[in-house]
């Protein structure tokens, strides 16, 4: 299991993020949350990134732009949201990331009230789109559909049919009152990242693994170590005190388990 976390911590590039971060994680979110005309890091910065991937022997998960509308029923808006993601990808090719992160939404954007009326057509269009972007020359299970606010089955058969694999949020799962237990062992064959954040009690996701609840934070990092998974496992926070005190929550985890900080980030430093 390899740790991560976001480029997104620090004020500053995605570069700069990366070398603050890469002495003591094993995997790095590069958030190209954007898009558009200066939204994504330039030819130097990324062969900046490669560099500083190789160095620390760093792997890069690339999350998608968020704004990428892929199952939309306006066709020129699910084409845009196409085009959109290979932009990003032809970009971030300079840094060969492992993983691509991207959001599949029932209606135009995350928590919009719209939901498909024809299920079976949504499907086809999401089909569709992912598949445009697998022949862009992504792998498949390189290409990551993530847990969003809807039950994960509705995307699955289109997951399971492309061959692609599953970036599981069990963030948004606690939040939403759901058992992220139950949804971590039907899923993990296919999960190549597992998202991780807490989330405070006026709603806001996204924060330290402190209000995650810990018993259910120990009982998922037990599976994750008993099914020997291998991907990573992402503290997705945006702040730097928020990184802080998820570390301190996984580390003590950890030492209730019996287990070691992996080995990979314990032979860069010692758990923050």
């Amino acid at each position: 299991m390899r740790i991560g976390t976001t480029s997104f911590i620090h004020p500053g590039s995605w570069l700069e993020n990366v070398e603050r971060l890469a002495p003591r994680f094993d995997d790095v979110e590069i958030l190209f949350f954007e898009d558009g005309p200066g939204a994504f890091p330039a030819a130097d910065e990324c062969r900046e990134l490669m560099r500083c991937k190789q160095a620390h022997g760093l792997t890069y998960s690339l999350h998608a732009p968020l704004a990428a509308s892929l199952a939309s029923e306006d066709e020129r808006r699910r084409q845009a949201g196409i085009d959109s993601v290979l932009a990003a990808l032809d970009v971030a090719r300079a840094f060969e990331p492992e993983n691509v992160v991207l959001h599949v939404y029932h209606g135009d954007s995350e928590h919009a009230d719209e939901r498909p009326a024809d299920v079976d057509a949504w499907r086809t269009r999401a089909r569709a789109s992912l598949a445009a972007i697998v022949q862009s020359g992504v792998p498949p299970r390189e290409l990551c559909v993530e847990l969003l606010d809807y039950d994960y089955a509705l995307i699955e058969p289109v997951v399971n049919d492309l061959g692609l694999s599953v970036a599981l949020d069990v963030g948004h799962l606690v939040r939403d009152g759901l058992d992220e237990l139950a949804v971590l062992e039907r899923l993990l064959p296919r999960t190549r990242i597992v998202q991780w954040h807490g989330t405070e009690p006026g709603g806001r996701d996204h924060r330290s693994l402190e209000h995650y609840p810990r018993e259910r934070a120990r009982v998922l990092l037990q599976t994750l170590a008993e099914r020997e998974y291998s991907g990573v496992l992402t503290l997705e926070v945006f702040r730097a005190g928020d990184l802080e005190r998820s570390c301190d929550v996984l580390a003590s985890l950890l030492g209730e388990l019996g287990r070691a900080w992996p080995a990979r980030s314990a032979a860069r430093t010692s758990p923050p």
